[in-house]
């Protein structure tokens, strides 16, 4: 990447591990930063504003998905490099360990974001990320790659009557020392609730959705009001002040180590750095075959292509996408002064530039959380079929200062034009066939020097079982058949598969099998026509 000085500090920031594009995370980073604004994602909106729960009584989402965390990640087995955070607690929802709905709610509401780059587990480590981030928690690292486990783990999700020998003996499985468990409890108790329904020898009163015993009371701030009345003796937390003390498990936590631990963290600096470290811990304890990526970390500059493809003309190829540019206050930019063009590599050689014009539709503007912000920049052109495009630079001007971006040490962001996704003539018939699955149909614009049999369209069947909220991906490598039409030095191929009618959102990615990588991401099948 050639740059000026025009962000130091935002150079610092990203240059422990330079971003690639495209990469296949991006889709993960996308639900990570972009909360609301110009365009947005939709993932977070159940955990903002924090202690939100759907307008149903006695539910606090945010408080559910960082409990789903904890109760997938505890039953990790150190020594043997088995459990933790990968997905298992979708097959074990039914165990006692595990009771209520919050779990297969959980699941239920990430279930639309999985896809073969987005594990369950990775969206439950994503979950408590964003729940701590809406609730005004410190930002917790996210890495990505964890996978998911295809059955049911061990049981061992220590209860409110699971005696502190015990407790402390999983934890310790899990590689938890004592202090790191009464951190651990202390920092996922700062919100959420016991519910009547699932406890009713715990909480009093009429078991029903709406009678619920809060933690603390500010149940719906991330906070350690949890830690300050439980060392005053002044607390409303059902599992520290019960009135049966076999189910005052918190009690116990609190004070395995004669309440050095809760000390601590009843200054607030120190509670907030502390939760920061062992959330971080918990959610990267994975299978020992796992390998988690890097943290992270808000993109600087991040290029979308959302059009490439044989116009309908079949005279040229429409290509139109956007820049993603962040703008948060620490970057030094200012999104009111800048400018972005494209700088285009034809397969000739030949440059021209390509303005990206900034939307006036609610400024163009993204907003995530922890005061991130991000600025949208659109271009639209369209290629000569022939010479197509190669790749592209990205040019920001802000002020009197330009900087170039050329995607770190690949030299610039790269184009792939030997294979075409032809979106207009794709298509999804949502009608019922009468074998009972809906037909999906994916049309594809292949250089004539490229052979069929290189060709290939993957799609992720959805595998729906019995009792599991979150479905399994089946990836089928399915080749096209059958050559089209010829347009200039392309030819047409479309893929015919057929996809369960439960299943109909899903994704597909037209690629070379003869390439390691492609530009073309994971395409959502919501996204095409109704044939």
């Amino acid at each position: 990447m050639r740059t000026s000085n025009l962000s130091l500090m935002a150079m610092a920031l990203h240059s422990a591990s330079a971003y690639v594009w495209p990469n296949k995370y991006d889709s993960l980073e996308d639900l990570l930063v972009i909360q609301s604004g110009y365009l947005r994602f939709g993932f977070t909106d159940l955990v903002v504003p924090c202690g939100f729960g759907q307008d149903l009584p006695g539910i606090n989402t945010a408080g559910e998905w960082m409990r789903t965390a904890f109760h997938d990640t505890i039953t990790h087995d150190k020594a043997a490099g088995t459990g933790g955070l990968d997905g298992s607690i979708r097959w074990e929802t039914n165990r006692p360990e595990n009771p209520g709905k919050a779990f297969n709610d959980t699941l239920g509401q990430m279930a639309s974001f999985i896809s073969p780059v987005i594990s369950t587990a990775d969206m439950i480590a994503l979950g408590l990320v964003a729940s701590v981030a809406s609730c005004g928690g410190k930002r917790i690292p996210l890495r990505a790659g964890r996978i998911d486990a295809p059955h049911a783990g061990p049981p061992g999700v220590p209860e409110p009557q699971t005696n502190l020998k015990d407790t402390t003996a999983q934890f310790a499985k899990a590689g938890f020392n004592v202090t790191d468990m009464i951190a651990m409890v202390a920092c996922g108790h700062s919100i959420g609730q016991v519910h009547s329904v699932d406890f009713p020898d715990i909480v009093t009163g009429t078991p029903e959705a709406s009678n619920v015993a809060k933690f603390d009371r500010t149940s719906a701030q991330f906070d350690n009001k949890v830690v300050s009345e439980y060392l005053e003796s002044d607390g409303i937390n059902p599992l520290a002040f019960g009135h049966n003390d076999t189910t005052n498990s918190d009690k116990r936590i609190f004070g395995a180590d004669g309440n050095v631990t809760m000390q601590s963290l009843n200054d607030g600096n120190t509670y907030q750095d502390r939760c920061q470290d062992i959330l971080a811990r918990m959610i990267d304890t994975v299978p020992a075959n796992v390998t988690l990526s890097d943290p992270l970390d808000p993109i600087d500059i991040k290029p979308y292509i959302n059009t490439l493809e044989i116009n309908s003309a079949g005279t040229g190829i429409d290509f139109a996408g956007r820049i993603r540019i962040r703008t948060s206050a620490s970057t030094g930019r200012n999104a009111d002064a800048m400018s972005v063009n494209l700088t285009l590599t034809d397969h000739n050689g030949a440059q021209s530039v390509i303005p990206a014009i900034r939307p006036s539709l609610k400024l163009g503007q993204s907003v995530g959380f922890l005061n991130e912000a991000f600025t949208w920049y659109e271009f639209s052109t369209t290629l000569d079929l022939e010479a197509s495009a190669k790749s592209f630079v990205i040019n920001v001007q802000d002020g009197n200062v330009t900087a170039t971006y050329s995607n770190e040490e690949a030299g610039s962001y790269p184009i792939e034009t030997d294979l075409l996704f032809q979106s207009s003539g794709s298509c999804l018939n949502v009608t019922t066939s009468a074998d009972g699955m809906f037909a999906l149909n994916v049309k594809v614009a292949v250089r004539s020097n490229i052979t069929e049999d290189d060709v290939v369209v993957p799609v992720a069947h959805k595998v729906f079982t019995d009792n599991v909220v979150s479905p399994s991906l089946d990836i089928q490598q399915s080749p096209v058949k059958g050559k089209g039409e010829t347009i200039g030095p392309y030819q047409i191929y479309t893929l015919n598969s057929t996809i369960i009618p439960a299943g109909w959102i899903t994704t597909f990615q037209p690629s070379l099998a003869s390439k390691t990588s492609t530009v073309w991401p994971w395409i959502s099948t919501g996204s095409l026509n109704n044939c």
